[in-house]
């Protein structure tokens, strides 16, 4: 599959984007306790896997 350069910017951008979200969720867990910090971390997990899946699509 042949993409544009601008199909790649925007997978980049999007890649920045979400490792953005990434590190506000991850330290907004190290705030939190109980319930609230399990709901960060899986909050981290999810946009860790949409990180991945671009890093396959950039690949």
């Amino acid at each position: 599959m042949n993409h544009t350069p601008e199909y790649e910017q925007h997978l980049e951008h999007t890649h920045e984007l979400l490792r953005c979200a990434l590190a506000t969720a991850y330290a907004s867990a190290d705030n939190l306790q109980g319930l609230n910090r399990d709901v960060a971390l899986a909050v981290v997990h999810l946009i860790q896997q949409a990180r991945t899946a671009v890093d396959r699509l950039l690949a």
